[in-house]
């Protein structure tokens, strides 16, 4: 995978996911503004809208401490928000860092996710079917020769995806 098509897959993984950060900070009573705040900065940046690296950074210091101010929890709840922040603060961290790639990390905490979930007696085989849809359609998306701003039909991609990878709806 190129450096984008990895910005691609992880910024694709938070923003699907991003209703398990809310379901969190609802159940916590805190707020998920520094997370979707950083999201919205991201997207602009692919977008080709915000040019600013130091206000980008800046959203991401603030995410990265509230990230490490969450109360860690014994939960199902608590991993999905930390798979979240780990697919926005790697698509962060790839934008700046070429050589940053925690794909394989990333898709080995969805599988550890999809496990659990399946020893809870949820059932995962339509999840894991519609994510290997959706990760087939990104090399069309954003091919080998992507680079910035991304094209509109990934944002049409992100935008059709309207259910979590873990089956939370993102209405």
């Amino acid at each position: 995978m190129t450096q984008f098509q990895r910005i691609a897959l992880c910024a694709g993984i938070a923003v699907i996911n991003a209703p398990h950060v809310s379901f969190w900070c609802e159940t916590q009573n805190s707020s998920a503004e520094p997370y979707q705040k950083l999201q919205t900065k991201l997207l602009a940046w692919l977008r080709g809208e915000l040019k600013s690296e130091a206000n980008l950074l800046r959203f991401h210091d603030a995410f990265c401490e509230w990230r490490d101010a969450q109360p860690e929890d014994d939960s199902l709840a608590w991993r999905l928000l930390q798979f979240c922040c780990a697919a926005l603060h790697s698509a962060c961290e790839t934008l700046f860092d070429p050589e940053c790639d925690d794909t394989e990390l990333l898709l080995g905490s969805l599988e550890a996710l999809w496990a659990e979930m399946d020893e809870l007696g949820a059932e995962t085989s339509d999840l894991r079917q519609y994510w290997h849809s959706l990760q087939q359609e990104l090399p069309d998306l954003i091919k080998d020769n992507t680079r910035l701003p991304f094209p509109k039909a990934w944002f049409v991609w992100l935008q059709e995806a309207d259910v979590s990878l873990f089956g939370l709806s993102n209405d």
